[in-house]
């Protein structure tokens, strides 16, 4: 204990609090944060790279710079706090944590057709990027004050309830990009917590089929010639869409198997196949969740995922996005055309170019070598969330790095994955490389409390 009140033993006890100071930094994770310093850097070079064509870069770097600032700040108190303080107050931080969600909901900004900004003055604050530390931070505790029940199916309902909580919230505004992150926190957080692997598989396999009926629909809309001669794949395209016929037969299956469910468990009956039944429930299940999901979207959603399979079906419209990030990628070649000299973004082709494409901008200017080196530093980002989740002392910890991990590596991948046409365009940032006060506060934020269980690894 006494070492997370280290900041205020150092006027009261000179000694012990050289000593403390002394093994604060010799714990400290220099590797952590000396990757995410250059990653702040090279992200806010070329921040101000891609806001040259604006006319006044000075004044985003300086917003970026401001926030930087504020999210070191935040990071160096997180880090010198014990971090099991937060552990003690669920209740609170699940309430700060829907209170802004909702706050935002009454009285938000809305930019880009989703009201997700709250204003205070000449600033502007992004509530989801905040909440999804207080849920990983939530899940964390709740999973470690019940380590010995998650062997139970029923110990997922509590899980389950704060993560759809959160996402249903941030679907109001809506804000769909910002809800995708929630479900691999929740997935690591729960493999971290002793959950049965039975459980997760089913969880990922929800997932596959749900994202594969998706696919589906996509890619069977993009040719309606081969639907009107092939009636099999014409009737799945309608299932996909929950179609009349599909529907009703989709509510007798799942009746019969609950009814097969239900007299195998009363009659204690040892039915071999029972275990394939419900797979097939939750197939169904998964079915219905990613069809009344596919009713959700907006027409421009829709688009993006159909330019998803062909970029160049609206190159000028949906599609435009990706077609240039790659043509910007590509023609940074190896070394790149040099910093500040890039032609799609300077010349304004590239849509985007300082927050979801801020990668395209680095490609192009800098080429392979130095982006090589980006994605070096992300994966180095990961390594450390994971040494620092099999080192920290109690699970809370391990369970609250796991979170922070699967986070970082979820915008990472989906972000590079986007920009060079292997996943839709969601509008998610880069960690630490995007433009924007909110996203790298909270960056910063969750790197604090990496360093704070990384500090105390060794205190009993």
């Amino acid at each position: 204990m006494a070492e997370s009140l280290s900041p205020f033993l150092f006027q009261s006890r000179p000694h012990d609090a050289d000593t403390l100071f002394r093994r604060f930094l010799r714990h400290f994770d220099w590797i952590l944060f000396i990757d995410v310093l250059l990653l702040c850097s090279i992200g806010m070079t070329m921040v101000y790279s891609a806001c040259s064509r604006f006319g006044n870069p000075q004044a985003y770097m300086a917003r970026q710079f401001l926030a930087f600032s504020l999210g070191m700040g935040v990071l160096f108190i997180l880090a010198t706090v014990n971090y099991q303080i937060f552990g003690q107050y669920p209740k609170i931080l699940m309430a700060v944590s829907l209170s802004l969600l909702a706050l935002v909901l009454l009285a938000g900004k809305t930019s880009h057709g989703a009201k997700s900004w709250l204003v205070f003055g000449p600033l502007a604050f992004q509530p989801s990027e905040a909440c999804k530390i207080f849920a990983i931070l939530v899940l964390s505790i709740w999973c470690d004050r019940n380590a010995r029940e998650m062997h139970h199916l029923k110990s997922l309902l509590v899980p389950f309830l704060i993560v759809l909580a959160h996402v249903g919230l941030i679907l109001r505004q809506p804000d769909f990009g910002s809800t995708l992150v929630y479900f691999p926190i929740l997935l690591g957080i729960l493999f971290a917590g002793g959950t049965n692997y039975l459980y997760l598989f089913i969880i990922i396999f929800f997932g596959m089929i749900a994202g594969s009926v998706l696919a589906t629909n996509v890619g069977l809309s993009l040719v309606p010639d081969f639907l009107q001669d092939h009636p099999f794949w014409s009737f799945i395209y309608r299932g996909t869409k929950l179609g009349k016929e599909f529907l009703i037969l989709q509510v007798v299956v799942s009746f019969g198997v609950l009814s097969a469910w239900w007299v195998n468990k009363e009659l204690r009956f040892k039915i071999p196949g029972i275990y394939f039944f419900g797979i097939l429930l939750v197939a169904l299940a998964a079915w219905s969740s990613s069809s009344l999901f596919l009713k959700s979207l907006k027409d421009y959603q829709k688009k993006r995922l159909n330019v998803f399979f062909s970029p160049r079906m609206d190159p000028m419209g949906a599609g435009y996005h990706v077609i240039q990030s790659e043509v910007a990628l590509g023609s940074g070649k190896i070394f790149g055309k040099g910093l500040f000299s890039g032609t799609q973004g300077r010349l304004g082709f590239l849509p985007e170019q300082h927050t979801d494409f801020i990668f395209s901008v680095l490609g192009e200017e800098m080429g392979f070598l130095v982006s090589g080196f980006v994605i070096l530093l992300y994966l180095i980002l990961l390594w450390r969330c994971i040494a620092i989740a099999g080192d920290a002392r109690d699970r809370f910890g391990s369970m609250v790095a796991v979170g922070i991990g699967c986070m970082f590596a979820f915008y990472s991948f989906i972000n590079l994955a986007m920009v060079m046409g292997f996943a839709p365009v969601t509008g998610l940032p880069l960690p630490f490389f995007s433009y924007g006060g909110s996203s790298m506060v909270s960056s910063l934020t969750a790197v604090g409390f990496l360093l704070s269980i990384h500090v105390r690894r060794y205190t009993h």
